[in-house]
């Protein structure tokens, strides 16, 4: 039985492809540089084939004829039914009539296994005697849960959990992130289990991904790795898919290892002495690609900030959904607008934003934005790659924190959201507490007594509909104080169009025809105020308190 040969792939997708290779440009998803895309039923690169300028020259430049050849011949046996070097489980048969890129239609066997492996550091026994006594109460998710997150994640993937196991230790590894014994150990799971994958709770070094790639049977990939697959999967825009790149490349960077043969040092020509190694050469190209999505990236930003200003001066207020993964939030805006948006019962089933107008209880509405969802562990460069879609949150006039109150880890996943509202620079705009998914919990009465004592808190069900006329109501409450100024105005008669004006966009509190015109107390919005201002009128005078009562 061989080993894959592969530390620097994706898990999912694709593992048949990196078995067939045999190990050649995998950190490149089986593309080295210089490739073009194989035919439409081959699983895509995870990232651009870039231009193999640099590359031609020397003995041992990467030949692209003896490449297309190799592919050719691949190409060939899957057509045949062949799998590569992993057997049949591991073909590219094993995705049935969907292909790599869609999800796999045969028998759940026949998906790309993995062992999960946990790595964490020892608590002290009180600690311990705390996280044994169940599930997470707290502001951290419990090694449990968090290996549970992990094998939704692969799940998420198209991959099959086949075995988990854990280690406890002072800290991980600094060459193997976990112990020698544990190595063998998983080691022995992945042959037994035939596994394509192993799957690491946490973030790999360069190091350690290339130690574990020698020693296991398996293909290697950690937690960053198996997310940015999951975002390359579901991303539908170019803007979306543009952001996954950016954050694959940043990841593949330093990750860069042994693709072909052709990573020796290149000949120099008529200059004496050996030139630059081709690795050099893939990473120098590899970032002028980052620099050149960025660049697009930043195209977007520029895009999206021109249209947050036109809903600026429209005064148009933006609602934006923001919650851990899977909490509902596509459901409930669902329910909200029947915007259309895909429900599932999985980690990051949708990726891209949208934003849907809802209409609020006085008749006015608001743009509600379902934005891409949270997890703990979220790989910086993905946080960094998204600050076009992220920027949206912060720019936002108020926040629906959607809390999956039914979860056993709702406080945890809570306190990864507003760590992550902190860092993208969204912590102090304005924010609404939803309890969703009421109808799951085992008490929703004590949940509701609960949540009746807490400020802007409101309970909800997106499936049933439960509490949605509720946060409406406290929407328009938050977004009056908050865009509103009120105002006492005397409007002449001749003045019709601000009054309609201020009945369309403002809040009538109270209103009476005079000879001189119309007096009105009101909420409107700021550049409404401005021109209402020579218009202004004292605020009449609260009515006088009740005499107190008589002795008898």
């Amino acid at each position: 039985m061989s080993r894959a040969p592969s530390a620097n792939r994706s898990p999912g997708r694709a593992g048949a492809r990196a078995r067939a290779l045999k190990g050649g440009g995998a950190a490149w998803g089986a593309s080295p540089p210089g490739a073009r895309r194989v035919a439409s039923g081959a699983p895509r690169p995870r990232l651009r084939p870039i231009a193999a300028a640099g590359t031609g020259g020397g003995e041992g430049g990467f030949q692209e004829a003896e490449f297309r050849a190799e592919v050719a011949a691949v190409l060939a046996e899957a057509e045949a039914g062949v799998g590569g070097e992993g057997g049949g489980r591991g073909g590219w048969a094993d995705w049935g009539e969907a292909g790599p890129s869609g999800s796999p239609t045969g028998p759940a066997e026949q998906r790309e296994r993995c062992i999960l492996v946990g790595i964490y550091t020892k608590v002290s026994p009180r600690e311990a005697y705390l996280k044994s006594l169940g599930p997470s109460a707290g502001p951290e998710h419990s090694p449990a849960e968090s290996l549970e997150e992990l094998g939704r994640l692969a799940e998420s993937a198209g991959l099959e959990v086949v075995d988990t196991t854990t280690q406890f230790l002072e800290t991980p590894n600094v060459t193997s992130y976990m112990g020698r014994g544990k190595l063998a150990e998983v080691n022995s799971l992945a042959r037994a289990f035939d596994a394509d994958t192993v799957i690491v709770d946490g973030e790999l070094s360069p190091r350690q991904l290339r130690n574990l790639d020698a020693a296991l049977h398996a293909g290697v990939c950690d937690r960053t790795n198996l997310i940015l697959d999951i975002f390359s999967q579901r991303a539908a825009t170019r803007e979306g898919a543009l952001q996954v790149e950016l954050a694959q490349m940043e990841y593949q960077l330093p990750r860069l290892t042994r693709m072909w043969t052709h990573l020796e040092r290149q000949a120099g020509g008529m200059v004496k002495g050996m030139g630059e190694k081709q690795i050099e050469i893939d990473k120098r190209i590899l970032r002028k690609q980052i620099s050149q999505v960025k660049k697009e990236i930043e195209k977007v930003r520029r895009r999206r900030g021109n249209a947050r200003r036109r809903r600026i001066v429209r005064e148009v207020p933006v609602v934006a959904l923001v919650g851990y993964t899977n909490t509902g939030k596509s459901t409930l805006l669902n329910s909200l607008c029947g915007a259309g948006v895909l429900e599932a019962d999985q980690l990051f089933a949708t990726l891209d934003p949208t934003t849907r107008r809802v209409g609020l209880p006085s008749g006015k509405e608001a743009l509600f934005s379902d934005t891409v969802g949270f997890i703990q562990k979220l790989p910086t460069m993905l946080v960094a790659a998204f600050r076009a879609t992220l920027e949206e949150t912060a720019s936002a006039s108020l926040l629906l924190h959607v809390v999956d109150v039914s979860h056993p880890a709702a406080v945890a996943q809570a306190t990864v959201v507003e760590r992550t509202l902190q860092e993208i620079g969204a912590a102090d705009v304005p924010l609404i507490t939803v309890w969703n998914k009421i109808d799951s919990c085992n008490d929703p009465e004590e949940v509701r007594r609960v949540a009746q004592g807490l400020r802007n808190t409101v309970c909800t069900s997106g499936s049933t509909g439960e509490g949605l006329d509720g946060l409406r109501a406290l929407v328009e409450e938050k977004l009056q104080e908050l865009t509103m100024q009120p105002v006492h105005v005397l409007l002449p008669y001749e003045e019709g169009q601000l009054l309609d004006e201020l009945h369309r966009s403002g809040v009538v509190e109270a209103e009476a025809y005079e000879e001189a015109g119309v007096r009105l107390a009101a909420a409107a919005p700021a550049s409404l105020a401005g021109r209402l201002e020579p218009f202004s009128v004292p605020a009449p005078a609260p009515p006088p308190p009740p005499p107190p009562p008589s002795a008898a």
